[in-house]
């Protein structure tokens, strides 16, 4: 796991006890949690506010991440004979982190596209690949834009990942037509199906018109029902649309696999990435590091 701080500089591997690096389909698709032996100048350069670069093979190829969580624990590790303290650091993508935060104003937009509401909302980010319009966007004061982002993209039926330093717009059914960029065995790993809670978790949505008669979402199957104001048939289909979680599997460390991405598995049909965990874990007890990559896979549902 390579780790850049601001001004450049690798973190040495053996100062890295422990980094996870999590890729998603959230508002905020980037985050890490790590744990790094420091000293009091380590400490300064990992606080609060301060940015981090993860991956890549410099500076400029990685993914900048801002520090929102810095935590000292003093006196934790010893090394040889000097004692060494430890900072827990919690990180989001820096390009998408100010959607995270609570708003002191309000966020009032139509008919404007999800790029210019994610920079309305905090955001640096210059495009969004796939760019759509968004028919309406409230963020009343004291809420938080991450959240009415995921209700919009949800609305449009897709979601949003990074990859190559580029946020691009996925239409769930546009996921499952990429190319897949591995393929797997299929193994001892669990294959979940639960007809069951899907029909209780994923409801049908119903919303009026203008002449006050109802509009009707996707009722193919028996489900819990929710009222949505201001949809129309195709919105409210969309949001019955989801991903739902069918496997998790444990492979060598492959930090090129994103959310988004597609994987085959051998006499099945192919999984989407929903999350991608990047692991890295040192030996305190001179057994040597545990790396790997944990998928969290599923197919379409709707």
């Amino acid at each position: 796991m390579i780790l850049y701080l601001n001004s450049g500089d690798q973190i040495r591997g053996d100062l890295i006890k422990s980094a996870i690096i999590r890729s998603d389909m959230s508002p905020v698709p980037v985050t890490l949690e790590a744990e790094i032996r420091a000293d009091e100048d380590m400490a300064k350069k990992l606080a609060e506010g301060e940015v981090i670069t993860a991956g890549g093979s410099s500076v400029s190829s990685g993914d900048t991440l801002r520090i929102i969580k810095s935590t000292l624990v003093e006196n934790r590790l010893v090394q040889g004979s000097r004692e060494m303290d430890v900072i827990q650091i919690t990180a989001m993508l820096d390009a998408c982190h100010g959607v995270a935060f609570v708003r002191s104003r309000a966020i009032i937009k139509e008919n404007a596209v999800l790029s210019a509401i994610y920079r309305a909302s905090g955001a640096t980010i210059k495009a969004v690949d796939a760019d759509f319009p968004v028919p309406r966007f409230y963020c009343p004061v004291g809420d938080t834009p991450s959240f009415h982002i995921a209700r919009a993209l949800q609305e449009e039926g897709g979601i949003v990942r990074w990859k190559d330093g580029r946020l691009k717009f996925f239409r769930l059914p546009d996921l499952f037509k990429q190319n897949p960029i591995m393929e797997l065995p299929e193994n001892a790993s669990d294959y979940i199906n639960s007809g069951f809670l899907e029909r209780h978790e994923i409801p049908w949505f119903y919303s009026l018109d203008d002449a006050g008669g109802f509009v009707l979402g996707d009722q193919r199957k028996p489900r819990s029902v929710r009222y949505a104001p201001f949809m129309n048939a195709q919105r409210l289909r969309n949001m019955s649309r989801c991903l739902v979680q069918r496997k998790i599997s444990n492979i060598n460390l492959s930090t090129g696999i994103a959310a988004g991405d597609l994987i085959n598995f051998a006499g099945r049909d192919p999984l989407v990435v929903i999350t991608a965990a990047h692991a890295f874990f040192s030996g305190t007890d001179g057994s040597g590091s545990n790396q790997y990559t944990r998928l969290w896979l599923g197919s379409l549902e709707g």
